[in-house]
């Protein structure tokens, strides 16, 4: 949802350009020409500012509607992954680790499922957060045999 002063900025230059529509519809055409093109001119500058404003509530919007979609998708994920050591891994059918490790940090602070790659003979690296594990503790786990 956009925030609160956002809205309120909106709901003003929708007011503001609804009473000064409202008073070109209710006075008379005696008006000068030029107050009646200055009060278009502040029309139509309000209406550019509304219009401004809704553009920026629906950019919110947008991004709202994608991070409960990542996090809804990450709600679906979240027990097609067992930890084991510092990554996490695919659970195989009968819900042990499989295949290759995925970041331990990304998968907790931001629900995102980020492979991890080699960097140096035992050091694996995310490519998304930059955090680096020792192959000890992240590393690919193939089928046993016992499981084929």
């Amino acid at each position: 949802m956009p925030d609160i002063p956002t809205i309120a900025a909106l709901l003003g230059s929708v007011k503001t350009a609804t009473d000064i529509a409202r008073f070109l519809r209710d006075s008379d055409f005696s008006l000068e020409s030029a107050e009646l093109k200055l009060k278009l001119a502040e029309l139509l500058g309000t209406l550019a500012d509304a219009k401004l404003e809704l553009i920026a509530v629906q950019e919110t919007l947008a991004e709202k509607d994608k991070r409960l979609r990542e996090l809804e998708d990450a709600f679906q994920r979240k027990d097609d992954l067992v930890r084991q050591n510092d990554a996490y891994y695919v659970k195989d059918d009968k819900g042990e680790p499989i295949g290759v490790p995925y970041c331990l940090r990304c998968w907790k602070s931001d629900h995102k499922q980020r492979q991890l790659v080699q960097k140096a003979l035992r050091i694996k690296v995310c490519t998304s957060c930059g955090h680096q594990y020792e192959g000890g503790n992240a590393y690919e786990i193939f089928p046993s045999k016992t499981h084929q």
